[in-house]
């Protein structure tokens, strides 16, 4: 019998009807049927075949993969190789667990390659394929019989030839950590020799097999058996030795820099600034040789409409390989603070440079941002499970801390979606007052609510109240759930706030032992809603070739409009600089990795990033 995807805490003197759930979340992504794809043409690509996935959110790049069926994000990987991963799940193409789902495995997500042209090129000249996987994650851990699996493709003639080349059985990240050396990913090399691969074009194609459980309760058939890939690398000239790479890049997302929330109402920062900053935040910086480098971690904040400016410069610290944490802890900061406005943006550009010596290794940009609009956030807008309690009539809440009176005027909320919508249920919004680090009294209820679901990844819904509460310190926002199951509300399991969210069955409030934060984001000042992106806008330049070798274009604007251009390399040097050009000159570029950055004539900015490889 397939083991429970739930954390199920047993109250003293309770049945078990009373628990609190977490479950996998579900995502609306674009699924198409792996046979059907496989019988249209692709664009012809050559190598060098590389993609972190770095430069693409929510869908892979279109250049590279001929569908997009896997989540590109930085909430489910754990630790990746660098920033972002492709995620493998257990959804159909309107984000529901797949129509032909079962307990038995089935196959469910897929990554497909354009086609892949080999050239004049023999299994002589030592390709391999290289990539990083892990299971689990931040998501749910894939059963034993489940598993993750590599296919070459080829097409002599009219038929697709699938060669099965490498896969893994399923497994918690925890055994995953014993097998690999309490490394969270694991780097696995392919050598590309035969010679049908040659003689006609290649497709690369990854899925995973999924399987769901028979149960009483919803929250069982939800988003499961979640896989993430990182670092494709497929090249001429390679070994089975090969497998470090000249560079020190960032591993996790941009932190928030406040204390307690990832978002909150720029008047409540403005009232009450040295409470609501963290005295320090951490960094993640995987180093990709097998040698330690000596880097130095460097920040630069912008006000995006003031001008204001803060620059942070860490100490010089010796790198080893692998994953290193770094602690930043920026003297007498704070946010600059206008009362006359209502919101405000904070561009944060995190730097990695590596010590001039190592003139081969590369260092690292990463882009993040800090925002003050009308709302409270402890999740990233990442919702990796899902959350609820049973029985019918249990609540649970979220803890907020009003510094100066304010009026509450509505909620966002984000809810998964289970299998057949069976958690698509009647529930009450209630807010309480506090009682000794604890909800209290009620002191608004909104009735007879339902989910809400968007075609748009990560949107949350908005419940606007019926009349606008007046609040000031300690207040709770929450569910009550009238159906007896759960409602599978999203569940940020890379932000533990748990501290903060409360749980009653029916026997008083209780402090949550579910590690994570309650997608609840209460809305505070007039009645409106500031629609914002829950994701760091990543404006696309749609570079390529990527990897290039002589020459890189730009595809998503025009000469005109590109006013200024310029290529740093991973340090921030300035390496090229352009004028209203879509095409450009790169072959002096040595072997690496680099920003372009282009300003429009519109004051509008873009980055992304590109690879040389010759």
């Amino acid at each position: 019998m397939r083991t429970k995807l739930l954390i199920i805490i047993f109250l003293i003197g309770l049945s078990c009807s009373a628990q609190e759930y977490l479950s996998g979340f579900s995502y609306n992504n674009e699924a198409a049927d792996v046979v059907r794809l496989m019988k249209k043409r692709s664009d012809v690509i050559s190598l060098p075949f590389f993609d972190d996935f770095t430069e693409s959110d929510v869908a892979p790049d279109a250049s590279k993969w001929q569908n997009k069926n896997v989540l590109v994000n930085s909430g489910f990987p754990l630790f990746p190789a660098n920033y972002n991963a492709a995620t493998f799940d257990a959804l159909d193409a309107t984000g529901k667990v797949y129509t032909h789902a079962s307990s038995s495995p089935f196959v469910a997500d897929s990554l497909i390659s354009n086609t892949i042209s080999l050239g004049a090129l023999t299994p002589a000249d030592s390709i391999y394929l290289s990539f990083y996987y892990q299971p689990q994650g931040n998501g749910d851990a894939p059963e034993t019989n489940d598993s993750l699996v590599l296919m070459f493709g080829y097409k002599p003639d009219s038929v697709m030839i699938w060669d099965h080349i490498w896969s893994s059985p399923g497994m918690t990240l925890d055994s995953f950590l014993i097998e690999n050396d309490n490394q969270y990913f694991k780097q696995i090399l392919i050598p590309v020799t035969k010679e049908e691969y040659f003689e006609n074009e290649l497709v690369i194609l990854f899925y995973n097999y999924a399987s769901i459980t028979s149960t009483m309760y919803p929250n069982d058939r939800s988003n499961v058996d979640n896989w993430n890939i990182d670092f494709i690398y497929m090249n001429k000239n390679r070994s089975a030795e090969d497998t470090s790479y000249p560079m020190v890049s960032f591993s996790e997302k941009s932190p928030s820099l406040l204390r307690r929330y990832q978002s909150m109402p720029y008047r409540q920062y403005v009232s009450n600034p040295t409470v609501s900053i963290a005295t320090g935040y951490q960094m993640y910086v995987s180093n990709l040789d097998s040698a330690a480098h000596n880097t130095q971690y460097l920040c630069h904040i912008e006000n995006l409409s003031s001008g204001w400016t803060y620059d942070y410069e860490g100490s010089w610290l010796n790198t080893d390989e692998g994953i290193t944490e770094i602690t930043a802890s920026p003297k007498n900061f704070l946010f600059d603070m206008n009362d006359k406005v209502d919101t405000a943006s904070y561009l944060i550009t995190h730097i990695i440079n590596v010590k001039d010596d190592d003139t081969d290794v590369k260092g690292d940009t990463l882009y993040g941002r800090q925002s003050f609009y009308n709302y409270y956030a402890y999740d990233d807008g990442t919702p990796e499970r899902g959350y609820g309690v049973v029985p019918g009539g249990a609540c649970f809440a979220s803890q907020f801390s009003i510094s100066m009176y304010d009026t509450l005027c509505g909620v966002y909320l984000l809810f998964n979606r289970t299998f057949n919508d069976a958690n698509y249920d009647f529930f009450d919004i209630v807010v309480w007052n506090d009682d000794n680090g604890k909800p209290g009294n009620e002191m608004y209820r909104i009735k007879n609510q339902r989910p809400v679901w968007s075609d748009t990844i990560y949107k949350f819904a908005y419940y606007p109240f019926d009349k606008i509460l007046k609040v000031n310190g300690t207040i709770y926002v929450g569910i009550m759930q009238q159906a007896k199951e759960s409602i599978n509300i999203g569940f940020d399991t890379s932000k533990d706030n748990s501290q903060y969210n409360f749980f009653d069955v029916g026997y008083g409030w209780e402090n949550s032992a579910m590690p994570g934060s309650l997608m609840i984001r209460p809305v505070l000042g007039s009645d409106y809603v500031v629609e914002e992106e829950m994701t760091v806008a990543k404006n696309r330049l749609g570079l390529y070739p990527n990897p290039s070798k002589n020459e890189i274009s730009i595809s998503e604007l025009d000469a005109d409009s590109c006013e200024e251009i310029m290529i740093f390399d991973m340090t921030g040097r300035m390496m090229k600089h352009f004028n209203n050009d879509i095409r450009f000159d790169v072959s002096d570029l040595p072997n690496g990795l680099y920003m372009m950055r282009v300003v429009t004539e519109e004051g509008r900015s873009y980055n992304e990033k590109f690879m040389i490889s010759k």
